[in-house]
């Protein structure tokens, strides 16, 4: 209040208004030293005349940041696609939906594994092993993709009610890339097996026809559903009483077109353990029964050839073709024997 008093003109010359006289003049002073240094309040606030330059600075690491962050997540998605790609070439993978993305667009594959039907004429007199891993799966098919037909045996006993769903949806999931059909062969005999058989053919994608004959299963049976299937490029042996993987078709199918060999059959297969059904554990198989069980080929080499269920000492299948003519498939888990099945 004295302050503002002392303001005024006539009272600013009284002694009692000297010291607030002199405040005026050192504020006055402090103003004028200011105004002699323009920047004085920029240096205060962040260095005067580099709040541009280091906002420049920061932008720059912002940009730098976006960019790594970029760059890392390239890198990453493409690793992941490379090991999401190398575990579905597994064939306990491969049926998966995901998988299916990361094969049908990899599309980096060497002109030598093109698949072409009908194959070259290119055969040589050395066995040949295929690994589904390294080359059938990387194979891509150029032009048209062959037919199969799929024959089956329906075995005559009380259980083939049970299994003849299964054994039929187990085919409807194969994931070939070509035309398939089923045909099931029953004994002329057998009631239940026809009744079952029929209820689920349609004439075209499954067949059902009766085999002639006492003996069954037999050589004349298989022979007469193969001459069903007559009109497929390719022919295959489908047992009733084992586990088709999904991919089985594709492989054998495969291997054929790309050996340029009639056939093909798997080096081993997996049987369960009869023994002990209950633990889940498997035989990994390459010789006895079931030698024969994988058998595909091409329709006029497997009328020529193939003549399934033979008794001891009687001439084998394929016995005296497999080096020239056979393309050996080394993958146990694209079949599976069941001993529970009947």
């Amino acid at each position: 209040l004295n302050k503002q008093l002392c303001e005024d003109p006539g009272r600013r010359r009284l002694p009692s208004c000297a010291q607030f006289r002199a405040e005026s003049a050192v504020a006055a002073s402090s103003s004028k030293v200011d105004a002699s240094e323009p920047g004085t309040a920029g240096k205060r606030l962040r260095g005067g005349g580099n709040v541009a330059k280091e906002l420049q600075e920061h932008e720059k690491q912002v940009h730098h940041l976006q960019d790594s962050h970029r760059q890392w997540e390239e890198a990453f998605s493409a690793k992941v696609a490379a090991q999401m790609r190398d575990m579905c070439s597994d064939l306990r993978h491969r049926s998966h939906g995901h998988c299916r993305d990361f094969l049908e667009h990899d599309i980096h594959v060497p002109d030598h594994l093109a698949l072409q039907w009908p194959p070259k004429d290119d055969r040589d007199a050395s066995p040949v092993v295929v690994v589904n891993r390294s080359v059938l799966v990387s194979a891509r098919w150029s032009g048209r993709i062959p037919s199969v037909g799929c024959v089956a045996l329906v075995p005559q006993g009380s259980q083939v009610e049970r299994w003849m769903d299964s054994f039929v949806d187990n085919f409807r999931h194969q994931h070939y890339e070509g035309g398939k059909s089923l045909v099931l062969v029953y004994n002329h005999t057998d009631h239940r097996a026809a009744k079952l058989a029929k209820e689920r053919a349609d004439g075209v994608f499954i067949k059902a026809v009766a085999a002639q004959g006492v003996e069954f299963p037999s050589t004349a049976a298989a022979r007469f559903g193969m001459w069903h299937a007559r009109d497929a490029d390719i022919i295959a042996r489908w047992d009733f009483e084992a586990w088709h993987h999904p991919e089985r078709l594709n492989m054998q199918v495969r291997a054929l077109a790309l050996a340029g060999r009639p056939a093909s059959l798997l080096a081993r297969w997996t049987v369960l353990n009869s023994r002990a059904p209950s633990t889940g554990s498997k035989n990994i198989m390459e010789a006895g029964a079931h030698w024969d069980g994988s058998l595909a080929g091409e329709g006029s080499w497997m009328q020529k050839n193939w003549y399934p269920f033979l008794r001891e000492g009687m001439e084998g299948v394929v016995g005296p073709h497999a080096h020239q003519d056979v393309v050996s498939v080394d993958e146990p888990g694209l079949l599976v024997y069941d001993s529970l099945s009947p």
